[in-house]
């Protein structure tokens, strides 16, 4: 099977859930608690079987992770070929009834990514692109990042989007970061949904979107969209996103350095007040 018909199928499996996603919204079922704000609805679950049912039919053999999956669920990992299943990124906005969120789906083979979904089925916007398949796109038509350069007056007008960890440390230093980049850039936005904020920096709506605690499958389709779009994804300390441990910065090349540096500075200086108050630890 080449890219376009994978392609072709995580867009019917994509659309499917979608659908049944919209149908749902305001009536989000039973809710499972994995933790402070973190949340699976009845909903999502019937939307991720929507979605691998088809998965399952096109593809018998290939394997399948998906967010909301058993805990003690084998999973080859290491398979040849990997669909990579998010039925709902944007769980707390779906569950609330806010219409911010979306279907992502990718596929993995022999280690590369090669295909990548994104449907929001409010706006009925599908991203996607596979790699080296030409651009990416949006609902048919070919989409790109905004054209800036480095300089430092493209940062202060910088547009960028974050979601920021659920709990514990790594939330407390997102809100660090998100304080310091508030004082530099022209705005910035809480998402909600990780995949749909880096899709919308590949379609030039947002110069950079960034965070520190995010899934495989929550950018995994959304990252070879923006990248297809002529956009840049690293770690957020500038290593490939696809070692990432869960930090991501996403944005056009040109600012993506700017973002980075941002993280760093806010890191830097934590750790020299920790130096500070424990200088013998």
């Amino acid at each position: 099977m080449d890219d376009a018909a994978a392609q072709e199928i995580a867009t019917r499996a994509a659309f499917r859930g979608g659908r049944l996603a919209l149908a749902r919204l305001g009536e989000p079922g039973y809710l499972t608690w994995k933790g402070h704000r973190d949340v699976t609805s009845g909903s999502s679950l019937e939307v991720q079987e929507a979605v691998v049912s088809i998965l399952r039919q096109e593809c018998p053999g290939d394997a399948i992770l998906v967010e909301e999956g058993p805990e003690d669920e084998p999973l080859d990992v290491a398979a040849e070929r990997l669909w990579i299943v998010d039925p709902i990124c944007g769980s707390l906005n779906f569950v609330q009834g806010i219409p911010f969120f979306a279907v992502s789906i990718a596929l993995r083979v022999g280690g590369l990514l090669r295909v990548g979904v994104v449907y929001d089925p409010v706006r009925d916007e599908l991203f996607a692109a596979t790699l080296g398949g030409g651009p990416a796109t949006l609902n048919g038509r070919a989409i790109n990042v905004r054209s800036t350069s480095e300089a430092p007056e493209f940062w202060e007008q910088a547009w960028i989007g974050t979601d920021l960890p659920h709990s514990g440390p790594q939330r407390d230093l997102a809100l660090r970061v998100f304080a310091h980049y508030t004082s530099e850039v022209m705005s910035q936005t809480i998402m909600g949904s990780p995949a749909l904020g880096i899709c919308y920096v590949a379609c030039g709506r947002l110069h950079v979107y960034w965070t520190l605690d995010a899934k495989p499958w929550d950018v995994a389709a959304a990252g070879i969209v923006l990248q297809a779009a002529g956009g840049l994804i690293t770690e957020d300390e500038g290593g490939s996103w696809l070692h990432s441990a869960a930090g991501y910065v996403a944005g056009v090349p040109g600012l993506v350095r700017w973002a980075q540096s941002g993280i760093d500075v806010v890191r830097n200086t934590d750790l020299a007040l920790r130096r500070r108050e424990r200088p013998f630890d």
